[in-house]
């Protein structure tokens, strides 16, 4: 459990993760951070409503990455201490907000 928490907070400070109203949105280019972000919430009491490509990350030439969002339900109790660490220390766009906007 720490551990996943943890997780969560590195996620906050590298704007893969941002929360809006009751939500967690995770936007990433790696299936596997997909699925790690998804078996962290299950077990913090949380769940992924829904995952969908929003846009392409450019990698050089002739060559991007979709954009994975991932929609979570905040899990309570336990998810107030990370909304407080996001609204300290989190942004409100992720990292690729500029590209899937």
């Amino acid at each position: 459990m720490k551990d996943s928490k943890t997780q969560i907070k590195s996620w906050i400070r590298s704007q893969h993760l941002i929360c809006e109203g009751s939500d967690f949105i995770f936007e990433t280019v790696d299936q596997t951070q997909l699925e790690k972000f998804e078996a962290i919430m299950e077990s913090l009491g949380g769940r992924v409503r829904a995952v969908k490509a929003v846009g392409n990350w450019p990698m050089g030439p002739n060559r991007s990455f979709k954009i994975l969002r991932a929609i979570a339900s905040v899990p309570r109790p336990g998810g107030e201490e990370l909304v407080t660490y996001w609204a300290k220390k989190g942004s409100k766009q992720t990292r690729y907000s500029e590209i899937n906007s």
